[in-house]
């Protein structure tokens, strides 16, 4: 039998190790970081100090440093990641909420503020959006330019069914609504909401993914056949697409958690029946996903037009739809009015694209217009 003093000496050697292990994996460099789960880059190791000023500010640098380092930090990031949603069906990131039935939403930017509809717009609010759209509008239209403003939507606005119990809502509108409706009827600013063909659209497809902010292709798809139709411009048909379901790792979401690689996600895509026209012949960096700042993509058709597009994340789905219908496109990830980039391209058609929670926090203003 062992005494009760052996046994304290055995707790003690494995709290002592326990305590020690990431100090030892780390001495040895095999400390893994966390960059893509947490989207952000880890601080990095600081230099020796040079003078008292580069001194004071060391601990904090390598306080920061190991905090991110740490061995098995990634693996203990996990464990804990896994006992969270495992056990308790709840995210350990303040940034994704764990929905119900295996959806999950993006609890930051403002999007919570935005789901409770707490804080309506003013009507200094709404009618500055009137004046700012109705200016921009005007000095497009006198540069031969048709401008289309477009509001995407976020989650839990399509899909609020999903949200975690205990996230009501107020009884009021969306900020969204409230803009839509005011410059509808205010205002000669050609724009769509995409809320009701992605509602109706629910009923027959899962339209944005489980385990990402964003929507997928079926969702995309009607957001590009709402815009041509805006447009009125031809546009490819659902027959034009093959429907496929495809198992991926968790997105971004997931990744917030840590969790992309034990969630998975069924991709629902379209895959064109034909090779794709459009090529891609400037970009600020390969993307996939097409989450560039600038992506251009042109098609040799002299017939067709010229499109210039200023929008968010939601764009992103959007770029290899819309960009087989005009003979140059320009997709810019920014809500800032760029004049030069217009009188530089040239474009037959501007769509300005933002999604819902944004209008939390975004207040357009036009630079000054030549």
């Amino acid at each position: 039998m062992i005494s009760r003093k052996a046994t304290d000496w055995i707790l003690i050697l494995i709290f002592l190790a326990a305590i020690s292990l990431p100090l030892v994996v780390q001495l040895h460099g095999r400390a893994a970081g966390t960059e893509a789960h947490e989207k952000r880059q880890l601080a990095p190791l600081p230099a020796r100090p040079l003078g008292l000023a580069e001194l004071w500010q060391y601990p904090g640098k390598f306080a920061a440093y190991y905090g991110d380092h740490f061995g098995l930090r990634a693996r203990l990031i996990r464990w804990h990641a896994l006992m969270m949603y495992g056990l308790l069906n709840s995210s350990p990131s303040d940034k994704v909420l764990a929905g119900r039935d295996g959806w999950f939403y993006y609890a930051d930017d403002y999007s919570l503020e935005d789901y409770r509809s707490l804080t309506p717009l003013t009507a200094a609010e709404l009618e500055r959006w009137r004046q700012v759209m109705e200016a921009r509008q005007a000095w497009l239209a006198r540069h031969g330019v048709q401008m289309l403003l477009v509001f995407a939507c976020d989650k839990y606005v399509i899909y609020p069914e999903f949200m975690p119990a205990g996230y009501a809502r107020r009884d009021g509108p969306y900020r969204l609504d409230q803009l839509v409706d005011y410059l509808r009827n205010h205002s000669r600013v050609n724009l769509i909401s995409l809320r009701v063909p992605l509602e109706v659209g629910k009923d027959t497809d899962r339209l944005y993914h489980q385990t990402d902010t964003h929507w997928n292709d079926r969702g995309a798809y009607i957001g590009y056949r709402e815009i041509m139709a805006a447009l009125r411009l031809p546009m490819l048909f659902p027959t034009d697409f093959n429907p496929v379901e495809r198992i991926t790792e968790g997105w971004d979401l997931a990744r917030m958690m840590g969790l992309n690689t034990d969630i998975q996600e069924e991709d629902r895509e379209l895959v064109p029946t034909k090779p794709r026209r459009a090529c891609v012949v400037e970009q600020d960096r390969p993307d996939p996903l097409w989450n560039n700042g600038r992506v251009v993509l042109e098609v040799p058709d002299p017939q067709l037009p010229k499109l210039v597009m200023f929008r968010d994340s939601f764009g992103s789905a959007l770029v290899p739809f819309l960009a087989e219908h005009f003979r140059r496109s320009v997709f810019l990830w920014q809500y800032d009015f760029d004049p030069a980039v217009i009188l530089r391209e040239k474009p037959d058609f501007v769509v300005w694209l933002m999604t819902s929670r944004r209008l939390q926090w975004f207040t357009p203003v036009n630079p000054p217009l030549p």
